[in-house]
């Protein structure tokens, strides 16, 4: 196990009735003027922006409303909600949504504190921000993000529909609210990203670049045969709050920075799935059901990663750790997701092109482009 440093100093408010730690927490921060970041029908659907607002009228909590933020929040929509967070006095960002509202708001939080609008600039001069990003606060509307607890944001680029993620300590929201009951509206299709989501932050996490493994490896490995023992539940997921609470908190722990710890994580798939969303106008739960097949199998058939498939293979009963793409993708037919087409040639080419050209990713996940192909050529029916 490597050193590492862990603190996860968002506090989270977790259940159905955990209102009242809500509006203890919104009594206890600084914020004057609150920005609101929300998407455009769910937070209304499902009953999360009526709660939200009438807390903070009736604590005479002024705000700004910034809506419409599309899966794949853009660099457009942040520069817009920071503009409008500084011309009118804003301290404090509330985020009301799911991974894509969040991920903007911290966005947002962080451009605001520094006076511009440019995300683009924090990419090429990080230096320059010296200013932390404004406190930050969450009201969870979905599962499958982990984003609530954590640094990190992934925002596209208009031009050319660049997904590039980024990373500030100080983005780390303050407190994140989450209530299983503002996930039952979820369609179907969402709730199967989500569900695929959490699996590949755990499986990314547990595929670390060390071959050993101890305490971390054996929770997170408890969490994936969790999730796959209970994939059929998605069917009937407004009428099991237990199995909504545990998959929601399921996913908020996988990206707490808890299942990195001591570990190097080179985060391959993710890197694959953000360059094909560039390629094609897809979900990035659609993106990882397309590349986690090809990429399981090439875990199974490498040396470095003997140990851990073998271990993932046995947990799940498998005899054997080449049967893990397969496994997964009958598991996403249990999902009830909706088929999608395959990569075509140019798409594999023009992914391998651009992950080649990123040395710093191939030299820390210790790859070459013989390897992405590998991955990307894999045959299978993709759900």
């Amino acid at each position: 196990m490597l050193d590492f440093a862990f603190s996860m100093p968002t506090r989270i408010l977790f259940g159905s009735g955990a209102r009242s730690l809500l509006e203890r927490e919104l009594d206890e921060q600084p914020g004057a003027k609150v920005l609101l970041v929300y998407g455009r029908d769910s937070a209304r659907a499902n009953g999360s922006y009526g709660d939200i607002t009438g807390l903070l009228e009736a604590r005479d909590i002024a705000y700004v409303e910034h809506p419409g933020c599309r899966q794949d929040p853009d660099d457009a929509f942040v520069g817009a909600g920071a503009e409008l967070a500084l011309d009118h006095g804003v301290d404090f960002i509330l985020a009301i949504g799911g991974g894509s509202v969040i991920d903007a708001a911290k966005a947002i939080a962080l451009l605001t504190a520094n006076r511009t609008r440019d995300i683009w600039a924090y990419r090429t001069a990080p230096q320059d921000f010296t200013a932390p990003a404004l406190p930050l606060g969450v009201v969870l509307t979905t599962t499958g993000t982990g984003t609530e607890v954590n640094g990190g944001f992934v925002i596209s680029r208009r031009g050319d529909n660049e997904k590039i993620a980024f990373s500030s300590l100080s983005t780390r929201p303050r407190f994140a609210y989450c209530n299983p009951d503002y996930t039952i509206t979820l369609p179907p299709q969402v709730l199967a990203d989500n569900y695929t989501d959490i699996l590949s932050h755990l499986l990314e996490q547990y595929f670390s670049m060390e071959d050993s493994t101890g305490i971390v490896d054996a929770i997170i490995l408890e969490a994936i045969h969790y999730l796959l023992k209970n994939t059929p539940a998605l069917r009937t997921w407004k009428d099991s709050y237990g199995f909504r609470a545990n998959t929601m908190f399921a996913s908020t722990l996988s990206l707490s920075y808890l299942f990195s710890c001591g570990k190097k994580v080179p985060w391959i798939l993710h890197y694959l799935t953000h360059a094909l969303a560039a390629r094609r106008p897809i979900s990035h739960g659609t993106s990882l059901r397309i590349v986690m097949p090809g990429w399981l199998v090439w875990l199974s058939g490498n040396p470095a990663y003997a140990t851990r498939t073998r271990q993932l293979a046995d947990k799940l009963a498998l005899s054997d750790a080449a049967r893990l793409g397969q496994y997964f993708l009958d598991h996403f037919a249990l999902m009830g997701c909706d088929p999608n087409p395959l990569l075509t040639d140019e798409e594999e080419a023009q992914i391998v092109a651009r992950l080649s050209a990123d040395t710093e990713f191939l030299a820390r996940a210790n790859l070459d482009a013989r390897d992405l192909r590998c991955i990307l050529d894999w045959v299978h029916h993709a759900c």
